[in-house]
């Protein structure tokens, strides 16, 4: 993860209107591409002239250290700024609302490769209002807590409701990207724990079945039954010894 320091977003007008959101949240489609493709394939100006090739790029705010930006399945108003203190900020018809739509910066270890960093939107968050955040506690900690929205541009705060939480020896490499599959399932990638080498443990963290870190997971981050989370039988490996069954993948 790289240092980031006080910064503009910048969006690229015409392909977002040629991809905008699917319906799995915000990610551009094959439709959306070939929409893209033949926006260039039309353009007879020069090199050099942007304006007239029908892509631009349009400055929509300036954020403190913005690492993340997401949105909402099939929201096409909002755009959500995940900030590494620990806010996030709400674009709203391409204007920025004076209120974050959560701050949990007393909550959150920021600086360098920590911090909050990244959220994501539960595939039925229209009606159950389920979000996800990925942070650095201030334990030095790496955690997924849940949360619920209070409105369309506000997060209930008290909301909270840990899923996940791993110990992490070192501050950096910390991963911290949670995405929802298209089977409904969260998939997160962790660090392989810091320092230089993956050099923690007898073959390091990533090649460690018995570690959740250098991994990508892949859990229902829903309660159920008391439990915080639920491992889906499918994962790899599931029922073998001394294997976390969360790992999706592992050797990253």
């Amino acid at each position: 993860m790289l240092r980031v320091g006080a910064a503009s977003v910048l969006v690229v007008g015409a392909l977002l209107a040629a991809c905008g959101g699917s319906a799995s949240g915000g990610e551009g489609d094959a439709s959306g591409s070939t929409a893209g493709s033949s926006a260039a394939g039309t353009a007879t100006a020069p090199a050099g002239s942007a304006s007239r090739r029908g892509v631009r790029l349009v400055k929509v705010g300036d954020f403190s250290s913005p690492v993340y930006v997401t949105a909402p399945p099939n929201d096409r108003r909002r755009v959500f700024v995940v900030e590494q203190a620990g806010r996030i900020v709400v674009m709203r018809g391409g204007k920025r609302l004076p209120q974050p739509f959560l701050d949990i910066r007393s909550k959150v270890t920021a600086g360098g490769e920590q911090g909050l960093l990244s959220m994501a939107f539960a595939p039925d968050y229209a009606q159950s209002g389920r979000f996800y955040v990925y942070y650095t506690e201030r334990s030095g900690q790496e955690a997924i807590w849940e949360y619920r929205r209070a409105g369309d541009d506000r997060a209930d705060a008290g909301s909270a409701r840990l899923v996940l939480r791993m110990a992490d020896p070192e501050p950096n490499h910390n991963g911290g990207l949670m995405i929802f599959g298209p089977d409904g399932l969260m998939y997160v990638g962790t660090g392989d724990g810091g320092g230089g080498d993956d050099q923690h443990g007898a073959r390091g963290n990533a090649q460690s079945l018995g570690s959740l870190l250098g991994k990508i997971l892949r859990i229902d981050p829903r309660q159920s039954g008391g439990r915080p989370y639920t491992v889906p039988s499918s994962n790899p490996f599931v029922g073998r010894s001394g294997a976390r069954p969360e790992i999706y993948a592992y050797g990253l």
